[in-house]
């Protein structure tokens, strides 16, 4: 399996609807290729990882590159795996809530930090440790039944 994790800048005016309407036709999509993952959206950028066989993931990607709804792509990480981070997980996107709503949520600073609400790109190559994290809290929350909890931070698409 390929997994493959990359940050990009949104075009302006690309909103919630938008970021809604994305996460399903790629659900559909992936779903028929076999292919998993996770979309974050923080307002300005968009960090995924994509994991599945290796030509689907590939072939995706390449849709992705010339996609013209963001820009400014950078390719983190790109491993062979044997297990999936995001197994069932056809295109699950997570929009960031402001921080104010996060405020009173003594919940934002078990399942995220500060990292989420600065620029991705100002954190090269370690952003991709953000996705490692969600693996490990979907993982987590998962086997607490709690899969609830991750609309206290997101916006769950």
């Amino acid at each position: 399996m390929l997994r493959l994790i990359y940050t990009s800048v949104q075009v302006p005016g690309f909103d919630r609807l938008a970021f809604e309407q994305l996460c399903e036709q790629a659900s559909r999509n992936n779903r028929t290729l076999g292919v998993e993952g996770l979309l974050l959206c923080n307002g300005v950028e968009f960090m995924q990882c994509l994991e599945g066989p290796k030509e689907a993931v590939a072939s995706i990607y390449k849709k992705i590159v010339k996609d013209s709804r963001h820009s400014d792509i950078r390719l983190l990480v790109s491993e062979v795996s044997n297990a999936a981070m995001f197994e069932k997980w056809s295109m699950v996107g997570l929009g960031t809530k402001p921080q104010s709503v996060l405020s009173g949520e003594s919940i934002a600073y078990t399942l995220l930090d500060h990292r989420l609400y600065r620029p991705w790109k100002s954190l090269g190559l370690g952003a991709a440790d953000l996705i490692y994290e969600y693996a490990k809290v979907k993982a987590e929350l998962e086997k607490a039944g709690e899969m609830g909890l991750l609309s206290k931070v997101f916006d769950v698409y």
